[in-house]
């Protein structure tokens, strides 16, 4: 057997690159006799071979867990070690800016082996199992839960160490027992944790302690578990947290790592319903039939979804629209679509959406569930087995980069089928950031810009002030330069200004800074309650001469109904650099006028409100949205039913 002796003395580099593919040299090899590194892993242990993969290579002057050569090939490097039985091993990585190569083959070592189960009993979640590791020396084992890992619990095992240790490398049934754990993580202590970070999602990790760093792995239920689409229908039962409104649960991420949800309570009823509905549905032959149309949380009817359901009901009869029975014009709608329209939660929607042959919506497929973070198993495999679920969008994607923060991701369960896009240039964005192809986007527009495109003729005598929400200002403090800071800017500038007195102001809160006001501000909010805008903001936009905003999509609904549209861009570079990308609406294509400073604000309102929108702006939105002529509607019709 070829010893590490005689690699030193006689050998020069183990692997070189070779067109470049890394490839292993001197007549090195892995198990299966090939010496190009091109599919290997990154950072998964690999044993060095020879004689066409028949003979281990040994390190015989060397320890166990001791580095012998480093080769590094541009960004990417091969690390060359002794493993705990002395095995010549090697790990593909990336280069690391916090691991030195020791330690990541060290990390490697000590990744452990998995098969779990769970369950909660006495308001704790119970995990037990087989746990084992192939070496160790790390001083101890923990389940971390939550992205900032703060939260830690005691595994247990059923035997010592020094035992377990003894075992380490049998994998005969009897011998796994010697590795039995469990670990119980107090439900309570969860939702104390949720108080404080208000994460929904909190993924799980096993922590494992060393000396001078830590190294975390992903929480599965097998070691063996990587990336499927079917770890989406995973879900533990989902239990009421005491003395609060809500439960929690576990699932799967589309890896396998196990995550902790926190969400809102059901009734049992809910869940007996859609039990009933889906019992009925196995005795339809036609499983595919529906068609079920709905919008964000399913609670709505102003959007997208609502514009098409109300042409498509008029061409086929198999349309279903799916709306929370709070809305308040349910009753009315109901009236107008007694056979088409049915109550979100109902046993009857339950039972069209169990028999549905498309989902199509202006917000992904997920909110048709009994809530929005759900433990539903068997809606999620109706949606994971349909193959037409159709993406409406809320409106057009080129104001925020999107498609660099992770949008449109394909390997995702819940990601659309098909999405209706606005132009060639929109649908040149999808092409070369996502990996939709061409006969995936269609280009027929938004349903929803017909209703601004035929209110041009409308006299519009508004204004409207609405800023997108930043979901790193949560702090609540009215600071300078903040999201609720701005708000009070615009307030006190047409309080002070006669020119706004006789004008209609609509002055548009996001939902979350609303909340913050009236909890953490209440005697301003009280004051002020009356500048904002209560009601359908479709109509305070359809009626809007001008419309201040930043990058929100509404600017392109806006323009395209005749409003003349500034863009409020003084907090633009801040936005950017935490959105981590820049926007695609600049200068060079933004319809509207730009303001970069509020104090030049008024002066640009009362110019654009007594103004038509100029041909420059038009132009410049006419590339970004071709369609406009009011047909949006029937064309989406037309070409979804050409796919389903």
């Amino acid at each position: 057997m070829l010893t590490m002796e005689k690699i030193a003395n006689d050998h020069g580099h183990f692997c070189d690159l070779n067109n470049g593919n890394i490839q292993l040299q001197n007549g090195y090899c892995d198990f299966s006799g090939k010496s190009n590194l091109k599919n290997k892993k990154n950072n998964k242990k690999y044993y060095l071979y020879q004689n066409h993969g028949i003979e281990k290579v040994k390190a015989e002057n060397y320890n166990s867990m001791e580095l012998i050569a480093v080769e590094k090939h541009g960004e990417e490097q091969v690390i060359f070690y002794s493993d705990a039985n002395k095995n010549i091993s090697f790990i593909k990585s990336k280069l690391h800016k916090s691991l030195n190569p020791m330690q990541i083959a060290d990390k490697c070592e000590k990744n452990p082996m998995l098969r779990t189960f769970m369950f909660v009993l006495f308001s704790s979640l119970w995990a037990f199992g087989i746990l084992r590791y192939r070496e160790y020396s790390f001083k101890d084992i923990t389940i971390s839960v939550g992205y900032d890992k703060t939260k830690n619990y005691s595994v247990h095992f059923l035997f010592p160490k020094r035992i377990r240790n003894k075992f380490s490398f049998k994998t005969d049934k009897l011998s796994l027992l010697i590795h039995l754990y469990w670990v119980r993580i107090s439900l309570k202590d969860l939702y104390s944790h949720y108080k404080e970070t208000s994460e929904i999602n909190n993924p799980m990790y096993i922590k494992v302690e060393n000396e001078n760093i830590n190294y975390y792995y992903n929480f599965k239920e097998k070691t063996r578990d990587q990336y499927n689409k079917n770890h989406f229908v995973f879900n533990t039962l989902s239990t009421k947290i005491p003395n609060t409104e809500v439960e929690m649960y576990v699932r799967k991420s589309i890896t396998g790592q196990y995550v902790i949800v926190v969400s809102s309570r059901m009734s049992k009823f809910v869940v007996l319903k859609e039990v009933i509905a889906y019992i009925f549905s196995l005795f339809k032959r036609n499983k595919n039939k529906y068609d079920i149309y709905f919008e964000k949380f399913a609670q709505g009817a102003s959007e997208s979804g609502y514009e098409l359901f109300k042409y498509s009901i008029t061409k086929n009869q198999n349309s279903i629209y799916i709306l929370d029975k709070k809305n308040v014009d349910f009753d009315s709608m109901k009236r107008k679509y007694p056979n088409n329209l049915f109550a979100k939660n109902s046993l009857q929607s339950f039972y069209h959406i169990f028999l549905a042959r498309s989902f199509i919506s202006s917000d992904l497929v997920t909110h048709v569930q009994r809530r929005l973070y759900d433990n539903d198993s068997l809606l999620k495999k109706k949606i994971l087995n349909n193959k037409y679920k159709i993406f409406l969008q809320h409106g057009v994607s080129l104001a925020t980069n999107v498609f660099e923060r992770g949008y449109y991701n394909k390997k995702v369960p819940i990601a659309p089928d098909y999405i209706i896009v606005n132009s060639q240039l929109e649908k040149e964005f999808f092409l070369k950031n996502t990996s939709y192809k061409s006969n995936e986007l269609i280009i027929s527009g938004l349903p929803n810009l017909d209703i601004y495109v035929n209110s041009k003729e409308i006299k519009k005598e508004e204004i409207t002030f609405l800023l997108t929400w930043r979901p790193w200002d949560l702090t609540g403090k009215i600071e300078e330069d903040s999201y609720l800071y701005r708000y009070l800017q615009f307030i006190s500038l047409i309080e002070n200004d006669s020119y706004y007195k006789d004008k209609k102001i609509n002055i548009v809160l996001h939902p979350k800074a609303k909340i913050i006001l009236q909890e953490q501000f209440t005697s301003f909010f009280n004051k002020n309650k009356h500048h904002f805008y209560e009601g359908d903001i479709k109509n305070a936009l359809l009626n809007s001469k001008v419309l201040i905003s930043d990058y929100s999509s509404v600017t392109f609904m806006c323009f395209s109904g005749g409003t003349n549209v500034i863009f409020y861009w003084e907090d633009k570079q801040r936005s950017e650099k935490e959105y981590g990308a820049p926007n695609i609406l600049q200068a060079n294509n933004a319809f509207g006028h730009i303001v970069y400073e509020f104090e030049k604000l008024n002066r640009v309102i009362k110019a654009n409100f007594n103004a038509p929108q100029s041909n420059k702006h038009i132009n410049k939105f006419n590339k970004m949205v071709e369609c406009t002529d009011g047909n949006n509607t029937k064309n989406t019709f037309d070409a979804l039913n050409n796919i389903i």
